[in-house]
This record gives structure tokens, sequence and C-alpha cells, in this order.
């Protein structure tokens, strides 16, 4: 499975254990859109495998409706409801299921996931409930989308100006200098040997590209250069903070900052500015 694919599933099962914490639901489960459907691969408090890659279609079920009418849809008694087909009956009841609430998360207005949270009991969703997963499924969604444009332009820059179709022979070489970059500068913080780190960080210096560069006064702090250097590479900050033994929190927190210091609106912009001022390769 590619990286990305690896990064949504890991913040699918990120999203449903919030959305359990935050709505009290007592089972979430989920998946992510493809052409043919949902199929269901995440699950927080589920009993059996009934639910285990169930393909939700359009128009089918309450994640059906979702998915067709872009918004939430709540059944307080799923067996009886009338607003949805019961394509699915037998294996929502085999989970015990009778309260569900399926809301679609989308992103430039496609459907990317749709998450559900059910009760075992007849439950109302309520106002505060409903509010709560929708900031849930907001969260997930503005994940998404921020994954989706930081892929698109580190592929634009990866051609640095070359046409689509016109591949740049460099790239290649250009991806490598990057990824030793990146390794380099993670050893020097896991090295105690003041030394050794300081020599790490000057071949580190040496995988910099030669020429010209943009005159500029900012300055980043060492864990804000690491940062760069991981999203360039096209890097989650749930992966970065795996690689980099932080929280994703601290992740977040270092890119908001070397985001701010160059002036950069997101991600990508960052990335542009540290190149172009010579502080990542």
């Amino acid at each position: 499975m590619q990286d990305s694919a690896i990064a949504q599933h890991e913040l699918l099962r990120r999203t449903l254990k919030d959305l359990t914490r935050r709505s009290g639901c007592a089972v979430a489960f989920g998946g992510l859109t493809a052409p043919e459907g949902t199929p269901l691969t995440g699950f927080v408090g589920t009993h059996g495998r009934s639910l285990d890659g169930l393909l939700i279609e359009a128009s089918q079920g309450a994640g059906g409706l979702a998915m067709i009418d872009h918004k939430p849809v709540a059944t307080t008694h799923y067996r009886e409801s009338s607003v949805i087909t019961h394509r699915y009956d037998r294996e929502v009841t085999a989970e015990g299921i009778v309260s569900l609430l399926a809301v679609p998360v989308v992103v430039d207005g496609r459907v990317c996931a749709i998450i559900y949270g059910g009760h075992r009991v007849a439950t109302q969703f309520g106002d505060a409930t409903m509010r709560e997963t929708l900031k849930v499924a907001k969260a997930m969604q503005w994940e998404l989308s921020v994954a989706a444009e930081v892929d698109r332009r580190l592929a634009l820059i990866e051609t640095d100006g070359h046409a689509p179709g016109d591949p740049d022979p460099l790239a290649r070489e250009r991806l490598e200098l990057r990824e030793a970059f990146a390794e380099l500068r993670e050893l020097s913080r896991a090295i105690d040997d003041p030394e050794i780190a300081r020599r790490l960080d000057a071949v580190g210096r040496l995988v910099m590209p030669a020429g010209p560069r943009a005159e500029t006064t900012t300055s980043l702090s060492p864990r804000e250069i690491d940062m760069l250097a991981e999203v360039a590479l096209g890097k989650r900050n749930s992966q970065i903070a795996d690689r980099l033994g932080l929280t994703e929190t601290t992740v977040k927190s270092y890119v908001s900052s070397a985001m701010r210091k160059l002036g950069s609106r997101s991600r990508y912009e960052a990335v542009i500015s540290a190149r172009r001022a010579g502080l990542i390769p």
C-alpha cells in the first residue's frame, strides 16, 4: 500500500477514535470512498466483524443516502426507518446497533469518506452530539484537503517549471538529495556526541544545491527546518511525528511556526520559500 493510502487509513482510525470520545457514541466505523462505493475499513467499539469490508453503495442505507445528499443522516431506530433503504440491516443489527448517524466527509464537492456513530440502545442524536460529530468530520476534511493540496503542489515543485508530460531528468536526483538531507538531519538529532552531530549537520549542508538564493532575514529553528525537510518529501504530520519521535500536535506547531516566519499561507508555500532561501534542498 502506498504511503498516502496508509496515511489516509491512519487518519480514518484517529477520526473514529475522536468521534467516540467527543460524541459519546458506543461504536464508530467508516471508510474511504472509492469509485465503486465506500468499503468499511475502520472500526472502534465493534464486537464482531459483520461490518468489516462491507461496501456501502450510493443511495443504500444511511451512509449511501449521506453520500448522495452530502449531509448527515440520523436514524433513532435503524431497522424501522422509512428514510433509508434496508440493504445492510443484517450487518448492522448483527453488531447490535439500534441508532445510527452517518456523516459524509466532503472535499471540493466530492465525498471522500463516510463516518458513522452508533448506539446499541435507541438514542436521539441531539444538537450537542451532532455538533461534535460534524467537528470531527470537518477536521478529517481539512486534513484530507491539505494532504491533497500538498501532494499536488509538491508534484509541481518536483518538476521545477517543467510542463506536465515533460519530465525533468534531474527530478530523481533532487528527490534523492532531499531524502538524504532529511535523513542526515534526523541522525544529527539522534546523536548524543556534539562533534558527530556537528559533522552530520555540515554534511547535510553539502547536499544543498548551488545557485542564487533569495535574500531573506528569516531565521528558522533547527526543528522547524527538520519539519519542512520532511514536508518537502510529501510526509503527513502523522508520518513526521512517527519518524521523528514527536507528537502530531508538536509537529503541527513547528510547521505552523515555520509558515508564520516565512509569511506562507500553506505548507507548500513554506517549502517553496524555504528552498528559495537556501534553508532546505
